[in-house]
């Protein structure tokens, strides 16, 4: 590992010629197995005798720790970063999680003792942030990989059947925040700040780019973009529809120091994942249960806390997967180790964004000019800091040249080890003192280093840990001259958060929105959020240009028919009668690209009561992906309900479903097309038409029976 560089001085070999302890076919393992009623765990100890005997003698020399503590480790690159740097070999920094990427998360899970799931969770980021490169291997951990899961279903009096993994360590699964789960729509959530079920869109997203997830202004009624609640759980079910909450009821009804149960009353469901809020913490963590069982309409889920982080933990809600949302109620609070209290100091918003790149040249960082150009192949870096988490100091009481280390302030009780100071724009870490004579690190968190004369004012923010932060994640929205809008999630505050410019078009970008996270305090149900806004100016004066390595955009469109045979290019059912089995198809081949080319769409129909029917006007939902890149799609009629249903393949009888439009979505924004020959954007309210004139004709049929 790097850091860990060994000189060996001195090995000595003794060797045993005559000293054997039989032939390797005689040694034998002892193997102990225990099984209790409502485990399957086996422990398997192996003792096998040593047939040499070699004495060897090393001399380390003195390991120089790093600090980890402030590298946002949710940035995929920042991973890839810290991978490479110990010897994990994670592939190239290029901020997308691959299998190597993978696999080497896994090898670091490995060697600090965690169980190698490849998951960058809370348990992994503080592991990262903890690590020296100064730490030896832990050889021994508990694995909860499925490929090595059993179940066992065992079936007791009351038709009860009880699901028990042969594991005893409870699972915490954390957002992957990378494009990797190809399925798009709507993912279910409880707000933040209001404690209410929420929908939130799942649509293209690339967190390592400013531009990698677009935040649009056109979601449906009731359904907000993926980062306005926060960073979101890959392990969500992703739904064609919006959510509400579930009139089924959950609450931990049993708790004591090595375990919690909770139980699900209304269907009896085992489908169910479970979302907490961990201590210090605004983010809904998906923990797996250690075991679940069911009965009659109630679902029971028992979670060991021996792998969980210590702390007060939150109990938010339940989901199944076919869109029940069960909020928790009643009580949801549980502790793990000896912290039975947790306050956070309250914030009213964002003092400073500071936005830095670095030179190539001399390597240093510096400011981010208001405008300045940037190519697509370039990065930048964000910090943020909330008003209330720094105090006012003594203005600075001599100049600070722009190499000095060493600087004199006022007087000794100016600042002390391990404190943050805020000159201008730049941070410093106090790492020595005497008396008024202060030894900083320059440039900290990745700041420009300046000059500043005496009488500069001074801030100061004290020794940073999970109790002291106040913001826990937040997250920007970028504006285009175009009107283009765009996503990015931040870390905690004082941390670096780098991006590129992957995927962003030429134009001048500014910064709209910040809305900050604050971690939740015991006692309560919500985190505070603040949220700063402004449609006309840049926030903090930040914007900058893409001038370079990207192209402007431009909109797709749609024709109506070959210029040549005159057929139509876009083709539907026309009234089509359909069962349990049939296939629906539609192919919009008159559709032209723009300068981006559709990731996946949603096609909008418009439910009329069949003849007869009693039931209401509605509209349902259908996200699809482009295969190979065409625009045909085939709509599987696998399912006839009574009732509505957000499933793709389910369809709700006693409706004719009319064709209302495609809405294509790239990586930029969307685009809808309309069955009315109009053509509307996400990023502009000028409206366009098109000559299809015939796409209001597409229909079928799913009769009652």
């Amino acid at each position: 590992m790097k850091n860990k560089n060994i000189n060996l001085l001195l090995i000595f070999f003794l060797l045993l010629s005559h000293c054997s302890f039989g032939n390797s076919d005689d040694v034998e393992e002892s193997i102990a197995s225990t099984t209790t009623s409502t485990t399957t765990s086996t422990t398997t100890t192996v003792e096998i005798p040593p047939s040499t005997s070699t004495t060897t003698v090393i001399l380390e020399e003195e390991c120089i720790e790093d600090n980890n503590q402030n590298t946002n480790f949710e940035k995929t690159i920042n991973v890839q970063i810290f991978l490479n740097k110990y010897g994990f070999d994670a592939g190239d920094e290029d901020g997308y999680l691959g299998q190597q990427t993978a696999d080497a998360i896994r090898d670091f899970q490995a060697y600090v003792g965690l169980d190698p799931d490849g998951d960058v969770g809370p348990n992994t980021i503080n592991k990262m942030r903890e690590f020296t490169g100064c730490e030896d291997r832990i050889n021994s951990y508990t694995s909860n990989s499925n490929s090595d899961t059993t179940t066992t279903t065992t079936t007791v009096p009351s038709t009860t059947t009880t699901t028990v993994p042969s594991t005893t360590t409870t699972t915490v699964v954390e957002a992957n925040l990378s494009e990797a789960n190809n399925q798009y729509g709507t993912v279910p959530s409880i707000s933040l700040s209001s404690n209410e079920v929420v929908s939130l869109f799942k649509g293209i997203e690339n967190s390592d780019s400013v531009c990698g997830t677009p935040y649009l202004g056109s979601l449906n009624t009731g359904v907000s973009n993926l980062y306005s609640n926060g960073a979101v759980p890959s392990s969500l079910n992703v739904s064609n529809g919006s959510f509400s909450q579930s009139s089924n009821t959950t609450e931990i009804f049993e708790e004591d120091s090595n375990k919690i149960k909770i139980k699900i009353v209304g269907d009896g469901s085992t489908n169910y994942n479970f979302y907490f809020i961990p201590p210090f913490s605004s983010r809904i963590t998906n923990v797996v249960p250690t075991s679940v069982s069911t009965s009659l309409n109630l679902t029971e889920a028992t979670f060991n806390l021996e792998n969980l982080s210590d702390g007060v933990w939150f109990y938010s809600f339940a989901e199944s997967g076919d869109g029940t949302v069960v909020k928790a109620t009643g009580n949801r609070e549980f502790s793990v180790g000896t912290t039975s209290s947790q306050q956070v100091s309250s914030h009213a918003g964002v003092s400073k964004v500071l936005i830095t790149s670095k030179n190539s040249s001399s390597g240093l960082y510096k400011n981010v000019a208001a405008g300045e150009a940037f190519s697509t192949t370039d990065t930048f870096n964000i910090v943020y800091i909330t008003d209330t988490i720094s105090d006012n100091r003594l203005d600075t009481s001599s100049e600070i040249e722009i190499d000095d280390t060493v600087i004199e302030l006022s007087n000794e009780n100016q600042a002390f080890v391990g404190e943050i100071l805020l000159i201008g724009t730049e941070l410093m870490k106090v790492t020595a003192k005497e008396d008024q004579i202060f030894t900083v690190e320059r440039g900290y968190l990745n700041t420009e280093i300046r000059a500043y004369n005496s009488g500069t004012s001074l801030k100061a923010v004290k020794n940073l840990n999970k109790e002291t932060i106040i913001s826990d994640s937040a997250y920007l929205v970028f504006r285009n001259e175009t009107g283009m809008r765009f996503q990015v999630l931040l870390g905690q505050e004082l941390t670096v958060n780098q991006f590129n410019f992957s995927g962003c078009n030429i134009d001048r970008y500014s910064l709209e929105k910040i809305t900050t996270f604050s971690w939740r305090s015991s006692g309560t149900s919500s985190v505070t959020t603040t949220t700063f806004q402004d449609t006309a100016n840049p926030l903090f004066n930040k914007s900058f240009v893409i001038n370079s390595n990207a192209s402007s955009y431009t909109p797709p469109s749609m024709n109506s028919a070959d210029q040549v045979s005159g057929e139509f290019l876009n083709t539907g059912p026309r009234n089509q009668i359909v069962n349990v089995g049939d296939v629906v198809s539609f192919n919009f081949n008159g559709i032209v690209d723009g300068s981006s080319k559709a990731k996946f769409v949603k096609l909008k129909f418009q439910m009329v009561p069949d003849t007869g029917s009693s039931k209401k006007t509605k509209y349902k939902d259908v996200y699809l992906i482009l295969d190979n890149d065409e625009y045909s799609f085939r709509l599987n009629i696998n399912n006839i309900v009574s009732n509505e249903s957000a499933l793709s393949d389910t369809w709700e009888n006693e409706y004719k479903y009319i064709f209302q439009s495609i809405t294509l979505f790239d990586t930029s924004t969307s685009v809808e097309i309309l069955n009315n020959q109009t053509i509307k954007y996400d990023y502009k309210s000028q409206i366009d038409s098109h000559e299809a004139y015939y796409l209001d004709q597409f229909s079928f049929v799913v009769p009652s029976g």
